[in-house]
């Protein structure tokens, strides 16, 4: 999923992907007014003592009928058509930060069709966007939610919208120093105005405020719902954080982990090598569960050794895509592959299942020799926030520098942007419903770093006075075999149908979900993904692709993965 989203994001300044809502040029809109929609005095007076310390700069409403979304993988799969709303962007500024904050709001429009079903839905970003506008919007729209989304002031004046695939317009100052608060906006603080000025701005178009109020997000959206849940327990009564981008300043430097291990060998595989490894550890670990489907369902449980490919030859693609030419696997590769699924010594590696070559890519250099290529946000961080020079190379890092810039980036970040901060206990307090799901072969946000997350939140509630411990309460963790980065599809797992409307029933119903229904990205596998740490397990007959076909069963060998 993501080397589409790479893709995608190369595309943005013909797509304008990323654009404030306003003025998004992807689909037409008819401007006509009408008066509830454009009177913006009532937002106003509704804003002005919402946010303290921020100014209101604009407000512009507009009501958009009959619009339509169109289909842009791998944000949005089909068309969103038919959408008729009161499009609101509130331009707001924190006192003293010199930012300038895009929140737009849609909101189904009031009339004898309303659609409006009475809940409010804050939505997420991804990579370096900390929104994702239209493409969240409209299908949440389409549902009858009102619901927001953010830019967080990070607007590249080059572009005119924000860069998702580098900070550089807004990292840092004139002086060369890191500009920490327009990274605060991105760790925490617009996720919050968007919150408070979402709810506001609904409360006042409809002239009450919304029942629920809910947060769906993946990877950076997951980090922000949990940043949400740590800082600001009271914005919303429930939270779908799927693949958190937690542990931000551990993580994101350790997704450099595998480009050090072949810098330090001056050895680069081949796309093509690294795909064997993934398959044969499958091939070799598939049928642990009983069913043989491509899914390694309990990837701590898989012992595949790297080294069982030596010697084995493949069939590669030439530098020139024409033909195959014959691959012969190596110690040395082998050996690569081995450190980089075991991971540097103070954070995780990937899992066997996972795709080797987001993290491990390579390009070839202007002299026809292979080379590192480091993924876009591991990248930037370390040459942005670390090394504070944009001309860093990152390919270069060896195991030494490794490990202090890892150490800098914890030091220096971790208390702004790490975002895994056990302590619930005030939106446990405040009735919040949290649900973290993530895939287990995840190809860039290690799973086994949110359950450790998961262990520390129940230690700590376990420790608190006058609090249920029951984590299970307000709390639940939800693992998925073969799922990769967000669900992308490019893996066979089942991937989550419909976390949302879990949580949704969960928090207005009192029905916490147990499982969440789940389906590969061709309809053929369906399976419920468990609640952790309970496993799935075949009930040895049936169609195996079938859901009732499983059970989920408890095991406690789980935490021997940590």
């Amino acid at each position: 999923m993501l080397r589409q989203i790479f893709l995608a994001f190369a595309a943005v300044p013909a797509l304008r992907l990323f654009s404030h809502a306003a003025t998004l040029p992807i689909h037409e809109r008819d401007t006509s007014t009408g008066p509830s929609c454009t009177n913006t005095t009532f937002l106003s007076v509704a804003l002005a003592s919402s946010l303290p310390g921020v100014s209101i700069i604009s407000i512009l409403a507009r009501e958009q009928k009959n619009v339509t979304v169109p289909a842009t993988p791998p944000f949005s799969a089909v068309d969103v058509s038919g959408l008729n709303f009161c499009d609101v962007e509130v331009v707001l500024t924190h006192a003293g930060m010199n930012d300038m904050v895009r929140v737009a709001v849609w909101l189904p429009l009031v009339g004898s069709d309303s659609t409006w079903n009475g809940r409010f839905l804050g939505t997420g970003g991804s990579g370096w966007a900390p929104g994702l506008f239209d493409y969240n919007l409209a299908p949440a729209v389409k549902l009858g939610y009102a619901a927001a989304s953010t830019d967080a002031g990070l607007v590249d004046p080059s572009l005119g919208y924000t860069n998702p695939l580098s900070p550089a317009s807004w990292a840092l100052t004139p002086s060369g120093g890191v500009n920490i608060p327009l990274l605060t906006n991105f760790a925490s603080r617009s996720i919050h105005d968007m919150a408070v000025v979402g709810k506001a701005v609904a409360a006042a178009y409809y002239s009450k405020p919304a029942n629920h109020s809910y947060f769906n997000g993946c990877s950076t959206g997951g980090r922000q719902g949990l940043a949400e849940a740590q800082t600001y327990p009271t914005d919303f009564n429930g939270i779908v954080a799927g693949a958190p981008a937690i542990n931000w300043a551990h993580y994101v430097v350790a997704e450099t982990w595998p480009q050090v291990v072949m810098h330090d060998k001056n050895l680069f595989p081949s796309d093509c090598e690294l795909d064997a490894f993934t398959a044969a550890a499958i091939a070799a670990c598939d049928k642990l569960d009983g069913v043989e489907d491509g899914v390694i369902t309990r990837p701590d449980q898989c012992t595949f050794d790297p080294s069982a490919l030596i010697g084995t030859s493949i069939q590669c693609p030439s530098s020139d895509g024409k033909q195959n030419i014959t691959t012969i696997i190596t110690a040395d590769v082998a050996n690569i592959v081995q450190q980089i699924w075991s991971g540097p010594y103070n954070w995780y590696g990937l899992e066997k299942s996972a795709s080797l070559d987001y993290l491990a890519n390579t390009t070839v250099s202007k002299a026809g020799k292979p080379v590192g290529a480091p993924f876009f946000v591991s990248d930037t961080w370390t040459q942005y926030f670390l090394a504070k020079n944009p001309n860093f190379d990152t390919s270069s890092v060896n195991t030494n520098e490794f490990f202090t810039l890892f150490n800098q980036s914890v030091t220096q970040y971790d208390s702004i942007i790490g975002t895994s901060n056990p302590d619930l206990s005030a939106f446990h307090s405040s009735g919040g419903k949290l649900l973290v799901w993530h895939g287990l072969a995840d190809q860039l946000i290690f799973p086994q770093g949110t359950v450790d997350y998961f262990h520390r939140v129940l230690a700590q509630s376990s420790n608190q006075p006058h609090q249920d411990t029951d984590l299970d309460s307000f709390f639940r963790l939800f693992l998925a075999p073969g799922v990769d980065h967000c669900g992308g599809g490019t893996t066979p797992g089942a991937i989550p149908v419909d976390p949302l409307s879990a949580v949704v029933k969960w928090v207005e119903q009192g029905i916490p979900p147990d499982v969440l229904d789940a389906a590969s990205a061709d309809g053929k596998l369906k399976r419920e993904v468990c609640k952790y740490p309970l496993v799935p397990v075949y009930r040895g007959q049936g169609d195996a692709n079938d859901a009732a076909s499983w059970t989920c069963e408890p095991d406690t060998t789980w935490q021997e993965w940590l």
